[in-house]
C-alpha cells in the first residue's frame, strides 16, 4: 500500500489529539476496498477500511471515502468488539461479520492478506478472551500450543506412568540422585520434571500399602513420546524404568493427604520463580537421558493429561497457560554437574514445601526438633519406596516396559485417527452449517415470495372484481332518467362502477378481461352520447325560457331595464357537473361537441339580452345643447352665434359675465335624458357581471380550468384509480383550442356591439368621449383586477379607437384656433376662443369627476396643454402691429393681449384643477408684460413734455452729479420752470379725462354693435379696472419720482410741482363709479 495514501490517512482522520497532547486513536492499517452502487449509482465505488486503536486500547474499523482534495472523510465507524468473523472468499475479496455480514473487494492480495492479519492482531490484543470466527485464514498461535510438525495433530501429554529408565547397573548411581529436570521438547521448551518419589510411593501404596509419604514438593511431569522410537531389544533394554505404572487405585490416604496439601502446593508453585522450575534436581540417568535426547528424533507435539491421582503441585490442561508462563526457558545443564548453590536451596525448598509448617507446634513454639524430625521420616520413607520401585522396576522392566509402549502407541496412534476423524467432522460440520445457513436463507426467501404471491393473488381478485360491472349498473346507465335530481345521483354511481371496470383495464392484457372490457367500451360510448343527446336539448330550451318574450330584460316601474341573470340556468346544469367530468375523461370527442353545443346556445342567449339591453339604453343618451354644437374654439359663421355666446356681458367689452352661467341655465333643457357616459357606465355595470359569472360557471361546469380534476377525485375514489385517472389527463389540440376560446365563441358578438352603441352615443354629443374614456378605463381596472381576460381585451379595444378620436378632436380644436384671424383695423375685444376655452374645460371636468387616478387624467391635461399653447399663439399672431401710426400699432398690439389675458385669468381661475394652475401663471406673466406696457403708452400724450424732460435728468443724473444737472443749458432752472408751468392741478385733471376717454375707447370700441347698455363709469370686474388702476399708479410713481428728482437736482432754485399727488387721486377717482 502506498506511503502517501497512509500519510494523507493519518493527516486527515488519525490528527486528533485530546487534552493531554495525545492522539486520540492511532493508525495501524488500511485496505482499499470496492462497494456496490446501487441501481442509481452506476456501478462500483472506491471505498477505504481503516483499522486504528484509540489511546484507551479500543480498536475500530472506519469506512471512509478520498475527497476531491485528497483528504478524507469517515462516513461509518464500528468497535472492533463487533468483529464476529472473518471469511477469505478468494485473495480479491472477504466476508466480514459485524453487525451483519459485508462482503468487501480489494485491489491485490497483499493488502488485503496484511490488513486481515492486522485485524486479528489487533482483536486478540484487545479482546483476548473473545472469540472469532476465522474461514481461510490462520490464528495467531497460542502462547503456550506446540507448533504442529508435517501435518499431524499434536498428541495429547500421556500420565508420568512410564518414564523410560537405565540399565540395573546404573540403577545405584542414579538412586541418591534428586528428581531428573524437565525434558526438552522439540522447540526447546522444557518440559515439567518428573517425580521418581511421587512414582514410587505411588507404587509402593498400591501393592505394600505402607504409610503414605508427604507429598513431594515437585510437580509430575508428563511423559515425553518419540514417535520414531527404535524398537530394537538394545535400545529399550537400556532406557530406565521410573516409577512407571501408576495405578487408579491409591490409598485414601494418599487420597486425603493430596487433598490437604492441594492449596499449598498450587500457592507454592505460583511463588516460584522460573529460575526455580528450571534448575530442578537432575534425573535419575543423566546419561540416558542425554543419549536419548540425541538419538530420538523430534517430538512431533506434546499434550498433557490430569491425572486424579497426581499431586497438587501439578497443573492440569486448564492451568497450562499459568504453567508455561512460569517455565521460560530449557534446562542449560541435564546432567546435574554445573549445579550451584542457589539451585541446590531451589530443590530443598520445593523438598519441604509439602510439609505442614503452619501446625502449632512449629510456629506457637518454634521448635525446629520436630520438623527435623519429620524432614528426616519422610526422607527415609521416600528412599524405601525409591528402592522398592527400582527393584520392582528392576525385575519386570524388559517384558511389561515393551508391553507398555506397544499399548501406548497403539492408543497413540488411534488417538492420531480420532482426531483426523474429528477434522474431517469438522469440516463436514462446516459445510453442513453452510447448508444449514443457505437452506434459511432460502426459507426466508420462500416465505417472502409465499407471501407475495399470496398478495399477488388478493390483488387479482381484486382486479377481476373490479373489472366486473353489475349488470343493475349497465341497464342504471340506459334507462335511468337524466332530468331529476335523484336519478342524476344514481346514474353517477352506475357510471363510477363502469369508470373503475375500464381504468382498471388499462394496465391488464389478460384474455379474461379483454373481451369483457370490450362490451364496457360499447356500454361506455352509449352512456356518453345519451348524455350529449339530452344536455344539447336542455342548452337550448332553458336558454329559450330565460330569453321569453322580453329578450331576457326586465324593467320595474319607470327605471331603466334590466338583464335577468342565469342563476336558474346554471343551478340546473350544474347537476351535471359530474357527469360532465366522466364525460371528458371517457369520451374527448363526444365532450368537445357538448361543449361547441353549449357554447352556441349560451351565446345567441347572450347576444339577444345584451343587444336588446344596448337599444334601450341608447336612447336615454341625451343630445348636446345648440350653444354647445355651434360654439367651439374656431370662428363662429354668424353674428347670432356670437350674441347668444355674449349674452352675459353686460356692456360689451366692460362687464363679462362667466360662460359657464348660461350653462348652468341650460341644465335645465336637458333633463330629459344623462350624459353618454353616465349610460354606458350603467351598461357595463351589467354586462361585466355577467361576463365574470359565465366564465365561473363554464370553468366549473366544463372543467377548462387548471385544477386537473378528475372523476376519480369527485367520486373519492381509491388512489389507485386517481392515479390512472391523472395518467390518462389530457385533452388533444383541437379540444383545448376550443375550450380555451370559450369566452370568445360566447361572447364574440360584444365587440361589434360595443363600437355600434359608442358609435351613436358620439353622435349625439361628441364632447362625451372623455367621459367615455373614463368609463372604459374604470371598468378595464376592474376586469384587470379579477383577470378576466376577455373583457380587458375587449374594453383595451375600444379604449384604444376612442383615444384615436380624441387626438383628432383634439386636432380639430387647435385648428379652428388657428384659422381664427383679427385684422388691426377692427378690435373686436375678447377672441372667441379664448371666450370658449372655460366653457370647453368645464365640459371636459365635468366628465372626469373622480377620474384623477386614470389614465384619460393625463391625456386631458396634455390636451390642455396643447389648446393653450395654440391660443397663446394664436393671440401674438393677430396682435402683431400692423405699422399704421406712430404707436397705434403697439397700443393695438396691448390692447389685444391685455383682454384677452384679463379674460382667460378670470375665467379660467374658476375652475379648481390643478392643471389649470400653470395656465394661469403664465397668462397672468403676459397681462402684466402687456399692461405696464400699454400704461406708459397712454400716459406719454398728455404728460409727455413733463415725462420727457425728466427722463432726460435720470439720463443725466447715470454720468453728472445731482449739484451740477441744473448748470446743464437743457435741464437749468429756467427750463424746468417752462415745463412746470404747464402742468398745474386744473391741467392734470383735464389730461386725466383725456385719458379716460381714450382708454374707454380702446376696450370698448369693439364691443358697441353688440350691446345697448349705457355707459355709467368702469363697472366692477371688468378689465377696465385693472387698465384704470394700472394707469393712476404709474402717474402717482412719475409724480413722486419728479418731486425727488427737483428737490434732489434743483435744491436752491425754489421750483415746485404746481400739482400733488392728492391732485392726482382726485381726478382719477372721478372715474372710478363703485369702487
Amino acid at each position: 500500500m502506498s506511503s502517501g495514501t497512509k500519510e494523507r490517512i493519518i493527516e486527515s482522520v488519525f490528527s486528533r489529539r485530546n487534552a493531554n497532547g495525545v492522539l486520540e486513536e492511532s493508525y495501524v492499517s488500511h485496505v482499499k476496498i470496492w462497494e456496490d452502487a446501487g441501481a442509481e449509482g452506476g456501478g462500483r465505488k472506491p471505498r477505504y477500511i481503516l483499522l486504528s486503536q484509540a489511546s484507551n486500547g479500543n480498536g475500530f474499523l472506519h469506512k471512509s471515502k478520498l475527497n476531491t482534495n485528497g483528504s478524507y472523510s469517515v462516513g461509518k465507524t464500528w468497535r472492533l468488539a463487533e468483529l464476529r468473523g472473518l471469511q477469505v472468499i478468494n485473495p480479491l475479496s472477504f466476508n466480514i461479520t459485524l453487525s451483519r455480514t459485508y462482503r468487501w473487494q480489494t485491489e491485490n492480495p497483499p493488502d488485503q492478506s496484511q490488513f486481515l492479519e492486522a485485524v486479528v492482531r489487533l482483536f486478540r490484543t484487545v479482546l483476548p478472551d473473545a472469540s472469532l470466527q476465522l474461514d481461510g485464514l490462520d490464528d495467531a498461535p497460542a502462547p503456550v500450543r506446540q507448533p504442529v510438525t508435517n501435518g499431524v495433530s499434536a498428541a495429547p501429554r500421556r500420565p508420568p506412568t512410564a518414564q523410560r529408565a537405565a540399565t540395573p547397573s546404573q540403577i545405584d548411581e542414579r538412586n541418591p540422585s534428586p528428581p531428573p529436570p524437565r525434558s526438552q521438547s522439540r522447540n526447546g521448551i522444557p518440559s515439567r520434571p518428573s517425580s521418581p518419589t511421587n512414582s514410587t510411593r505411588g507404587y509402593a501404596s498400591s501393592r505394600t500399602a505402607p504409610r503414605p509419604p508427604p507429598p513431594s514438593t515437585s510437580p509430575q511431569p508428563p511423559r515425553t513420546r518419540n514417535p520414531g522410537r527404535p524398537s530394537n531389544a538394545s535400545t529399550t533394554s537400556s532406557q530406565v524404568p521410573s516409577v512407571n505404572l501408576q495405578t487408579t487405585s491409591a490409598s485414601p490416604r494418599l487420597v486425603d493427604n493430596d487433598d490437604r496439601n492441594a492449596s499449598s502446593d498450587s500457592l507454592a508453585v505460583r511463588s516460584q520463580p522460573t529460575a526455580v522450575e528450571s534448575q530442578r534436581a537432575p534425573s535419575p540417568g543423566p546419561r540416558t537421558t542425554k543419549r536419548s535426547a540425541t538419538v530420538a528424533p523430534p517430538v512431533e507435539g506434546v499434550s498433557s493429561r490430569r491425572d486424579q491421582n497426581a499431586r497438587v503441585s501439578f497443573f492440569d490442561p486448564g492451568n497450562q497457560v499459568a504453567l508455561d508462563r512460569l517455565i521460560t526457558g530449557p534446562s542449560n545443564d541435564p546432567d546435574g554437574e554445573e549445579e550451584t548453590v542457589q539451585a541446590m536451596m531451589s530443590n530443598v525448598e520445593e523438598m519441604i514445601e509439602g510439609y505442614e509448617w503452619a501446625i502449632d507446634d512449629v510456629i506457637g513454639r518454634k521448635s525446629s526438633s520436630g520438623a527435623a524430625d519429620l524432614i528426616e521420616a519422610r526422607l527415609v520413607d521416600e528412599l524405601m519406596a525409591l528402592d522398592k520401585a527400582n527393584i520392582h522396576s528392576f525385575l519386570e522392566s524388559d517384558d511389561l516396559i515393551d508391553v507398555v509402549l506397544k499399548y501406548m502407541d497403539e492408543a497413540l496412534s488411534e488417538l492420531d485417527s480420532m482426531d483426523s476423524l474429528v477434522s474431517s467432522y469438522k469440516i463436514h460440520l462446516n459445510a453442513v452449517g453452510d447448508d444449514i445457513s443457505y437452506i434459511q436463507s432460502q426459507n426466508r426467501g420462500l416465505q417472502v415470495q409465499t407471501q407475495n404471491q399470496r398478495a399477488l393473488l388478493a390483488e387479482l381478485e381484486n382486479l377481476l372484481q373490479t373489472v366486473q360491472v353489475d349488470k343493475d349498473a349497465l341497464a342504471t346507465l340506459t334507462q335511468e332518467s337524466l332530468e331529476k335530481s335523484a336519478g342524476i345521483q344514481r346514474l353517477e354511481e352506475a357510471s363510477t362502477e363502469l369508470y373503475k371496470a375500464l381504468q382498471a383495464g388499462q394496465d391488464t392484457d389478460m384474455a379474461a378481461t379483454m373481451e369483457r372490457l370490450q362490451e364496457y367500451r360499447t356500454h361506455n360510448a352509449q352512456f356518453c352520447k345519451r348524455i350529449f343527446d339530452f344536455l344539447s336539448i336542455m342548452f337550448t330550451a332553458q336558454a329559450q325560457m330565460l330569453l321569453g318574450s322580453n329578450d331576457g330584460l326586465t324593467k320595474e316601474g319607470r327605471g331603466m331595464p334590466k338583464m335577468l341573470n342565469h342563476q336558474d340556468i346554471e343551478q340546473y346544469l350544474g347537476r351535471y357537473a359530474g357527469l360532465m367530468l366522466y364525460l371528458k375523461e371517457m369520451d374527448e370527442k363526444v365532450y368537445a361537441k357538448l361543449c361547441a353545443a353549449y357554447f352556441s346556445a349560451v351565446s345567441e342567449l347572450h347576444s339577444s339580452q345584451i343587444k336588446a339591453l344596448l337599444s334601450a339604453y341608447i336612447t336615454s343618451v341625451r343630445k348636446a345643447v345648440e350653444e354647445d354644437l355651434d360654439q367651439g374654439f374656431g370662428p363662429t359663421p354668424t353674428a347670432g352665434a356670437y350674441a347668444r355666446g355674449a349674452t352675459g356681458m353686460r356692456r360689451a367689452g366692460t362687464i363679462m359675465r362667466s360662460p359657464m352661467d348660461a350653462r348652468n341655465k341650460d341644465k335645465d333643457k336637458s333633463a330629459d335624458g344623462k350624459r353618454a357616459s353616465e349610460v354606458f357606465g350603467l351598461v357595463l355595470e351589467q354586462i361585466a357581471p355577467l361576463i365574470y359569472r359565465e366564465d365561473e360557471f363554464i370553468a366549473d361546469f366544463l372543467q377548462i380550468n387548471d385544477a386537473a380534476l378528475t372523476f376519480a377525485d369527485y367520486m373519492s375514489l381509491d388512489n389507485y384509480f386517481r392515479r390512472q385517472a391523472s395518467r390518462g389527463v389530457g385533452l388533444s389540440q383541437s379540444t383545448v383550442k376550443l375550450v380555451r376560446g370559450a369566452m370568445e365563441l360566447i361572447f364574440g358578438f360584444l365587440p361589434e356591439e360595443l363600437k355600434n352603441w359608442l358609435d351613436n352615443a358620439l353622435a349625439k354629443d361628441n364632447m362625451q368621449i372623455i367621459g367615455l374614456l373614463a368609463c372604459i378605463e374604470r371598468f378595464i381596472a376592474e376586469a384587470d383586477e379579477k383577470g378576466n381576460a376577455f373583457l380587458l381585451n375587449a374594453l383595451g379595444k375600444q379604449q384604444m379607437r376612442l383615444k384615436g378620436l380624441f387626438d383628432r378632436h383634439i386636432n380639430e380644436q387647435i385648428k379652428g384656433v388657428e384659422q381664427t384671424k383679427l385684422t388691426s383695423k377692427k378690435r373686436n375685444g375678447v377672441v372667441h376662443f379664448v371666450k370658449h376655452f372655460p366653457v370647453y374645460i368645464s365640459l371636459v371636468e365635468s366628465q372626469l369627476i373622480g377620474a384623477d387616478s386614470l389614465e384619460i387624467r393625463a391625456t386631458v391635461d396634455a390636451a390642455y396643454d396643447r389648446i393653450v399653447q395654440s391660443m397663446f399663439e394664436s393671440l401674438k399672431q393677430m396682435a402683431k402691429m400692423d405699422g399704421e401710426g406712430e404707436d397705434k400699432g403697439q397700443l393695438n398690439y396691448h390692447v389685444i393681449l391685455i383682454e384677452n389675458m384679463h379674460h382667460f385669468v378670470a375665467e379660467t381661475s374658476q375652475i379648481e384643477i390643478g392643471s389649470v394652475t400653470v395656465f394661469l401663471r403664465k397668462a397672468e406673466a403676459i397681462y402684466d408684460e402687456n399692461l405696464g406696457a400699454y400704461v406708459k403708452i397712454v400716459l406719454r400724450r398728455p404728460f409727455g413734455k413733463l415725462i420727457d424732460y425728466f427722463e432726460g435728468v435720470e439720463r443725466l443724473l447715470k454720468t453728472t452729479a445731482p449739484s451740477e444737472v441744473s448748470t446743464n443749458a437743457n435741464y437749468n432752472k429756467s427750463a424746468l420752470k417752462k415745463v412746470v408751468k404747464e402742468y398745474n392741478a386744473k391741467d392734470v385733471r383735464k389730461h386725466v379725462d383725456a385719458l379716460f376717454k381714450r382708454v374707454e375707447k380702446h376696450f370698448t370700441e369693439a364691443s358697441e354693435k353688440t350691446t345697448t347698455e349705457e355707459s355709467g363709469g368702469i363697472a366692477p370686474g371688468t378689465v377696465m379696472v385693472g387698465v384704470w388702476k394700472a394707469c393712476e399708479e404709474e402717474l402717482q410713481r412719475i409724480t413722486e419720482l419728479m418731486m425727488k428728482r427737483i428737490s434732489q437736482c434743483y435744491t436752491d432754485s425754489g421750483v415746485t410741482l404746481d400739482y400733488t399727488a392728492t391732485d392726482v387721486e382726485a381726478a382719477f377717482r372721478r372715474h372710478r363709479a363703485g369702487f
